[in-house]
């Protein structure tokens, strides 16, 4: 198959975890990789990056702004992207488009009319979990959904997010579950873990690292030998302010000898960083899937989490990890110090995160795209 990936608003082969750069990027990183081991894949944004071609992969960018952009300030160069595509590309000899994010949906959505090729559609997020609820975005979310071939969903909470909230045939939406790079998220068993706690994504209100400033003022009471790496760069147009807002909060708290902010930094750098950890502390409210709490436990790091959604078909109470409705209670300070303090007990959740982890692949996500790509094709 000829294949184009649509990643309007962000460059999927950046750097992850600062600007809109998240799990979206990875997830078309990864599968672009697997697919074109039999197929034919072109991958092409809009923000400005290097282009690049490889056997069977293409990658492009049409150069229209700088990643720093806010999502508002992109949309309106939705036009000139689809005035470029038609330019520069021959839109016809693509058997399937797969568009991420509804911004990419609305410009698949039109050449799939104009020219007669399926779409499938990824969200990797949704208008639905916007603070005041954004009925513009939500609006073309559905539209688009509705004129797919397909959606995909990570999750069963997202599986039932869409067709609860958008009013979408549950045949039409497949669950298909991303993976793990096994070749980057190799678990060391022989390094010497650490009281280090990790705080993993972009800097964001929606992501609530506060909330984890606040467990750790509140844990600090029971346990003072930890430290915590919060790993990730501003993102949106509030980004900066909230940066700020947190680190206000460490010396309101005076946690500066507990907490530090790395920033950006490559998935390599927290491999490392996760081999020598002994938990991620989770506190994003929406997510679809939940791409750090998979990849933490491949390194055998128990997740922390108070995301009652998609987190909770991933994270299993004193298996792998730990649900909480929220993090300043004396159940949660129990179970982490249980981690930072007995070897053994920690080792027992090592393996179990590891074995948990095992059935995400990026293969097998590429395989079950394929299939889907053929459906639509028939």
């Amino acid at each position: 198959m000829n294949i184009l990936q649509i990643s309007f608003h962000t460059s999927p082969f950046g750097s992850v975890g600062e600007f809109d750069s998240g799990g979206l990027n990875v997830y078309v990183q990864q599968i672009s990789k697997q697919l074109s081991n039999e197929n034919k894949i072109t991958v092409i944004t809009a923000e400005k990056a290097e282009s690049f071609k490889t056997v069977n992969l293409e990658f492009y960018s049409l150069d229209l702004f700088e990643s720093g952009l806010s999502v508002d300030d992109k949309e309106i160069h939705l036009l000139e992207f689809k005035k470029q595509l038609e330019t520069k590309f021959d839109l016809e000899s693509f058997d399937i488009i797969h568009a991420h994010y509804w911004l990419s949906g609305l410009v698949a959505k039109q050449i799939s009319e104009e020219l007669n090729i399926p779409y499938i559609f990824t969200s990797h997020s949704l208008g639905v979990f916007l603070e005041g609820y954004n009925k513009e975005r939500v609006d073309c979310e559905k539209m688009v959904m509705r004129s797919s071939s397909y959606i995909t969903a990570s999750s069963q909470y997202e599986n039932i997010l869409i067709s609860e909230s958008y009013d979408i045939d549950r045949k039409k939406i497949k669950q298909i579950s991303p993976g793990i790079d096994k070749e980057i998220f190799v678990l060391d068993e022989n390094l010497k873990r650490e009281n280090i706690l990790l705080s993993i994504g972009r800097i964001q209100e929606q992501k609530r690292q506060l909330d984890v400033l606040r467990f750790l003022d509140s844990f600090r009471k029971v346990e003072t030998n930890f430290l915590c790496y919060f790993v990730g760069g501003p993102s949106g147009k509030s980004g900066d302010d909230y940066l700020i807002q947190l680190k206000n909060a460490v010396k309101e708290f005076n946690l500066e000898s507990n907490v530090e902010f790395l920033g950006n930094l490559t998935q390599l750098k927290i491999k490392e960083l996760m081999n020598r950890s002994k938990l991620l502390i989770h506190t994003s409210h929406f997510e679809t899937f939940g791409l750090v709490a998979i990849e933490a436990n491949s390194m055998g790091v128990p997740v922390l989490t108070t995301n009652q959604g998609s987190l909770s078909e991933l994270i299993e109470n004193n298996v792998n990890g730990y649900l909480a409705e929220e993090l300043t209670n004396s159940q949660v300070n129990s179970f982490v110090q249980n981690l930072l303090h007995d070897d053994k007990q920690f080792h027992k959740f090592q393996m179990n995160c590891h074995e948990k982890s095992k059935k995400f692949d990026w293969k097998n996500t590429a395989k079950e795209l394929e299939n889907l790509y053929k459906s639509a094709l028939i």
